[in-house]
């Protein structure tokens, strides 16, 4: 059983101070790590039966119960710790984390952070920042994408304040299905993207096979029929590089991942004459590097790399101050 709580899922986690309570055991060090890894600060550790026995939390914003190890002695102290009064809100949790678990940490941190409510002021606050549109990134790919890009989407260390859209050459009938393993797999909402759509940042949304992108006014999304015979890819990578371009220059960057032939090279020269950043799989790590190798040709990829690597320098690079377009 996992960790337990009502509260819904936060994407975003705020550094709090936590209290991790409970005996430690092999998995300590991990969860210890996770927490940390994902901007929380432990300002409290110790076992169930002393914090019982002397509960100040301090400045404690949310207890962490581990119960991962616990011995049945232990579990006999849950009673008159649920009696305590004062206590900032608790999360129990009975799992340990473990080298493919990152999702599930990243959730946990969540969960703690949205039961602490607001965040602990530093003691030297940021200046605050203009609000800014939101980055949109296309990632292409074809065979191999769709490991490619679940291990990109695992390894986003936070959800960023961005949007994608996934076009991958799929068979017709096989969108929702990629879009439902993704997101339950990844820390995204990942959707089948559908006329009328009001693109969000925090989400992937999956190009349909056989249609056309189009943007009203507002930037709702339109789909056409696809209507081009000339089309060797479907959905084709290049229009959607050409028409996000087009639309918000700038602000439109892309990966294109592992893939046969060259759908991508000319979206990624669009959308680096239009200012935009590309980036590219590199050939080790692709099952075809073909569609990869073919966009860094033409000179306008400034970054090759693995998934994972690629998923943090991303965060790295949607952090770093840039002029606003």
């Amino acid at each position: 059983m996992g960790a337990t709580d009502t509260s819904q899922d936060r994407r975003d986690v705020p550094v709090v101070n936590v209290g991790l309570v409970g005996a430690p055991g092999p998995g300590r060090e991990a969860l210890r790590s996770g927490l940390l890894d994902h901007g929380l600060d432990i300002a409290l550790e110790t076992d169930l039966a002393a914090f019982v026995a002397n509960p100040d939390a301090g400045r404690v914003q949310v207890i962490l119960v581990d119960l991962h190890d616990a011995a049945d002695d232990e579990l006999e102290q849950l009673g008159d710790l649920m009696a305590l009064e004062g206590l900032p809100p608790l999360l129990f949790n009975e799992d340990s984390p473990t080298e493919r678990e990152n999702v599930w940490m990243r959730r946990l941190a969540g969960k703690l952070a949205a039961l602490a409510g607001p965040a602990v002021e530093p003691e030297t606050p940021a200046p605050a920042q203009p609000a800014a549109s939101p980055d949109i990134w296309v990632l292409g790919a074809s065979f191999g994408g769709p490991e490619a890009v679940k291990r990109f989407l695992e390894a986003v260390p936070e959800v960023p304040e961005a949007i994608f859209i996934l076009v991958q050459h799929i068979g017709d009938g096989f969108v929702d299905l990629l879009a439902a393993q993704l997101n339950r797999s990844t820390p995204f909402r990942v959707l089948p993207l559908m006329s009328g759509t009001d693109l969000r940042p925090g989400c992937v949304y999956v190009m349909p096979v056989d249609r056309a992108l189009d943007l009203d006014p507002d930037d709702r999304v339109i789909l056409t029929v696809e209507t081009a015979a000339d089309r060797s890819y479907n959905p084709c990578i290049d229009e959607v590089m050409r028409r996000l371009s087009q639309r918000f220059g700038p602000r439109v960057g892309a990966v294109v991942f592992s893939g046969m032939g060259d759908d991508g090279t000319a979206g990624a020269e669009a959308i680096a004459e239009g200012g935009g950043e590309v980036w590219a799989q590199d050939s080790g790590s692709c099952s075809i590097s073909s569609m990869p190798d073919c966009a860094a040709a033409t000179g306008v990829v400034s970054r090759r790399g693995n998934p994972e690597e690629l998923a943090r320098a991303l965060v790295q690079y949607l952090h770093a101050p840039r002029e606003q377009a």
